[in-house]
């Protein structure tokens, strides 16, 4: 009889201790937060009425196209969930500071290429104009303009041997906004569609980006990027019986990746950011290459549609069409191009030569 009023207790105990864990104190928490004079999570002294039960809305992880300067800071406002992250100390840890010969490349260096191209692309734009004017075609031509502290040159300055870039390196933010909004000036296929000409034969690409269709972006301040368009819905789920080869990559993965691998601490991930194009006026409008222009059409549905040349989704069939006209993707910041980086004195480790059979048999 002891036995059974103890196991009683013991019972009525630890429902008392659950409901007042669970319920009571939350409700006193919540009540003691809603009782202040404001809510420390939202701009602009925003008060919340109290919620029975219920903890006060975050209203910092809201996100907007254009965010206020007060807003960029992991501290102003709260920020949203990976601001308030890498203002944790553990991402703050000071790095030692890097010498000449552990960076990829030199500011001298890597302004003096990009001076060259900026040359090349205005004779380039002045004997293209000069053929429009005599051809009596209407063409939009936008106007690029070199600026030294563009977050794309930072973002190159700041490679080393570690990583692509350091913790606390502002340009990399500003970078990410810029592919989402600088203007684009110009649209083109990649180089390897180009080596291709339209054949399917990989063997003429040395180092091949993939087999899904992605265009080579050229913005206002000469930065480059590479567009992927989105061809699944979030929420789609690929089918089990799904053939491999015609399978499509999202493009929401790699933007995942990145920030996946900032969280990690890696940083080895190039930029990536979402974007929405105009597929008639920002790629067709601006895209000087005649084989790109070619694969335009408008689909039934009066969408503005475009295809590849190679390698597998060459038919209008794999077409990419906008909503009309408006299409979202993934735009990724390109690496240096191989012709501004200094020569490597040694050899690659994977094509180094290896000692044959008879040699390591010692005969």
């Amino acid at each position: 009889m002891r036995r059974d009023r103890f196991l009683v207790a013991a019972t009525l105990t630890a429902l008392f201790s659950a409901d007042l864990y669970f319920i009571l104190l939350p409700k006193l928490w919540s009540f003691t937060r809603a009782s202040g004079h404001f809510c420390p999570c939202a701009s602009g002294n925003l008060s919340l009425p109290a919620l029975e039960g219920l903890g006060p809305p975050r209203l910092s992880n809201w996100t907007s196209a254009t965010p206020p300067d007060d807003e960029t800071s992991p501290t102003a406002g709260g920020g949203s969930k990976l601001q308030r992250l890498f203002a944790h100390p553990l991402y703050n840890i000071q790095t030692p500071a890097l010498g000449p010969e552990e960076r990829l490349l030199q500011a001298e260096q890597l302004n003096e290429y990009y001076m060259k191209k900026v040359s090349h692309w205005e004779r380039h734009m002045k004997i293209y104009k000069e053929a429009v004017a005599l051809s009596n075609i209407s063409l939009k031509l936008q106007e690029m303009t070199y600026d030294p502290d563009a977050s794309w040159l930072k973002f190159h300055l700041g490679i080393n041997r570690y990583a692509l870039y350091s913790r606390d390196d502002p340009a990399v933010l500003q970078l990410l906004n810029d592919m989402r909004n600088l203007t684009i000036v110009n649209a083109d296929y990649t180089q390897d569609e180009k080596a291709l000409k339209g054949a399917c034969d990989c063997t003429q690409v040395v180092k091949p980006s993939g087999h899904h269709l992605k265009l080579a972006l050229k913005l206002q301040n000469f930065a480059k990027a590479m567009f992927k368009p989105m061809r699944q819905q979030r929420d789609e789920e690929t089918p089990e019986d799904f053939f491999y080869f015609v399978d499509f990559q999202r493009h929401n993965a790699e933007i995942a990746a990145f920030h996946l691998d900032r969280i990690l601490d890696f940083r080895r991930v190039p930029p990536v950011s979402g974007r929405r194009v105009n597929v008639s006026g920002e790629v067709l409008q601006v895209a000087l290459n005649d084989d790109l222009r070619a694969v335009f059409f408008t689909s039934p549905a009066n969408n503005t549609c475009f295809f590849a040349k190679c390698l597998y989704v060459c038919k209008t069939e794999y077409a990419v069409c906008g909503r009309p006209d408006l299409l979202e993707g993934r735009s990724l910041r390109t690496c240096p191009a191989s012709a501004s980086l200094p020569a490597s004195p040694s050899p690659t480790p994977g094509r180094a030569p290896t000692p044959s059979l008879d040699a390591r048999s010692g005969k």
